[in-house]
């Protein structure tokens, strides 16, 4: 039987946990069955090197001066011979001035398809790993039977454009999510098209991960005491904003700890000026990327994901795994991860809430031991989900 032809799309393999999700899905397929094709709108990310060797990596669709900030990227697009290319430039980013996330996606679609062209071959599957960009390209400019989308989020929270996104979900043949909360809000915001849509957990390896926690944690100071770790993308989404107060208010109480915040985005000047406005520059430590940031969580006291809105969160999936204590705002999904009070700890989504969490969690070590121990009895490895995509993939 011949194999089944598959093409993948993202935007990009940079740190976040779509890209990390991606990665794993890419290393476990079956590639005796079926042969792969990786799209990426730029080529770039932390993850690109752990692409499967197995998955053909495509040219992306923009060239990689795309990706540099608009001042830089006009004239390089132009220097490299990108002269329509680097008008696309110019029109998107002011397309994505102001506005909801959704509304930005739509006017910089609605830029970008003009000069992106169309796959040049036809799959039999096509799987569109993110909403946004990666769903509409697979929808309008992909020959494939079989479209899959995905969403890793709470639609709802998001802020999407759902008149825009409503007939590209009716184009779908199925529309996947990673959470029974994420589903709902998909039911809810499209019931018509209630029949497509599809829960597939975010794939964790237990065994993998703790092998590669093995590795030092090189914190990168000579801090003793107390540590609390975050995973995220600097953006408005994950909440660090309103973890800095909290940490302020605990630093007055003369309660000794430090956060360590792995990560890159586009709040990262805010965030640290954000640190030493409020003086806490001694308590709080930017990390940037880490390709393997399991040490440090094995390493962590306390680890923190303050977030604004989240799908099925991979950075608090393996926090479960390493059975650190886990501290979360009241996110719309924060209960489908944590039963609070048994194996972590979910707060109010303010400042308040977080400092008063972080600080139950700092003083009572007989708390994190509790939370630990519960942890520690299940395990997460959930690898048997790829079937479900399987199935997806021929069409079941």
């Amino acid at each position: 039987m011949a194999k089944k032809r598959v093409l993948f799309i993202n935007y990009s393999l940079h740190s976040g946990g779509i890209e990390k999700s991606l990665v794993t899905v890419l290393s476990l397929l079956d590639y005796q069955n079926y042969d792969v094709d990786l799209q990426l709108f730029a080529n770039d990310g932390m993850f690109l090197s752990r692409v499967s060797p197995k998955a053909n990596l495509l040219p992306p669709l923009f060239p990689a001066e795309y990706k540099l900030n608009i001042r830089q990227a006009f004239f390089a697009l132009i220097k490299k011979g990108h002269p329509l290319i680097a008008i696309c430039r110019l029109l998107v980013s002011f397309a994505g001035l102001r506005g909801t996330m959704g509304e930005r996606l739509v006017r910089m679609w609605n830029v970008e398809r003009r000069f992106i062209k169309p796959s040049q071959k036809e799959y039999d599957t096509v799987i569109a790993f993110m909403e946004g960009q990666p769903i509409y390209y697979a929808v309008t400019k992909v020959k494939s039977p079989n479209k899959i989308g995905f969403i890793h989020g709470d639609y709802t929270a998001m802020g999407l454009n759902r008149e825009f996104d409503r007939a590209f979900v009716g184009k779908l043949n199925a529309l996947c999510t990673v959470s029974e909360s994420c589903k709902t809000a998909l039911d809810n915001t499209f019931p018509e098209y209630s029949e497509k849509f599809h829960v597939i957990y975010n794939i964790i390896s237990s065994t993998f991960m703790r092998q590669m926690a093995e590795e030092p944690a090189d914190f990168e100071d000579d801090f003793i005491g107390m540590r609390v770790l975050s995973i995220a993308r600097l953006s408005h989404q994950k909440g660090l904003d309103l973890a800095m107060p909290a940490v302020a208010a605990l630093k007055e109480k003369g309660l000794r700890f430090k956060w360590y915040i792995i990560g890159i985005g586009p709040e990262k000047e805010n965030l640290e000026a954000m640190a030493r406005e409020l003086n806490i520059g001694d308590y709080v430590r930017f990390m940037g990327e880490r390709s393997n940031p399991y040490p440090y969580l094995k390493a962590c006291d306390i680890y923190l994901q303050p977030s604004r809105f989240e799908g099925k969160s991979i950075a608090v999936d393996e926090a479960m795994v390493m059975c650190r204590p886990i501290l979360l705002t009241d996110f719309s999904t924060a209960s489908d991860q944590i039963d609070s009070g048994r194996n972590g700890l979910i707060v109010p989504m303010n400042s308040e809430g977080i400092a008063n969490g972080l600080e139950d969690l700092l003083l009572h070590a007989e708390k994190r031991a509790a939370f630990s121990f519960a942890l520690a009895q299940c395990d997460y490895t959930n690898e048997n989900e790829i079937n479900k995509l399987y199935a997806l993939i021929c069409g079941n």
